[in-house]
C-alpha cells in the first residue's frame, strides 16, 4: 500500500503542511500514522478522509464541527442521518455565503463601470 507523506498530501490537496499538522494535533485527521523516523503519513486509500476535511473547512465549517463529523463517520452507518443533517446545514450556509459574494461582486462591477465611464 502506498504511503503519502504530508508534503505529498499538501501538494495533492493544495494546502500547507502546517495546516495538516495542526489538524492532526487537533485529532481531526483519522488514520495518520508515523514511520520509523517519526514522519507523518497516510495510506493513499485513506486520502478521501482528508479531502472531505479540506472541503468542509473551505466552505466554512468550524473545526469543532468537522471533528464531530469525522468522529460520526468513524462510528459507521448508524450515524448517517446525523452526518446528512450536518452536510445539509453546511450546504445551506454555503449558499448564503455564495449569495453574499454575488452581491459584493455586483457592487464591484458597478464601481468598475463607474470608473471606466469617468475615464471616458
Amino acid at each position: 500500500m502506498e504511503k503519502l507523506y504530508l508534503k505529498d498530501v499538501s501538494k495533492e490537496l493544495s494546502i500547507p503542511e502546517y495546516v495538516l499538522r495542526f489538524y492532526d494535533k487537533k485529532g481531526i485527521i483519522p488514520f495518520i500514522q508515523r514511520d520509523e523516523n517519526n514522519y507523518r503519513f497516510i495510506y493513499k486509500d485513506k486520502i478521501e478522509w482528508l479531502k472531505i476535511i479540506v472541503c468542509l473547512k473551505k466552505v466554512g465549517m468550524p473545526l469543532k464541527q468537522i471533528k464531530k463529523y469525522i468522529d460520526l463517520a468513524l462510528e459507521g452507518d448508524s450515524t448517517i442521518n446525523q452526518r446528512l443533517e450536518m452536510i445539509l446545514k453546511q450546504e445551506k450556509e454555503t449558499f448564503k455565503h455564495i449569495d453574499m459574494l454575488k452581491e459584493q461582486l455586483e457592487y464591484i462591477d458597478y464601481k468598475k463601470q463607474y470608473y471606466k465611464n469617468k475615464l471616458k
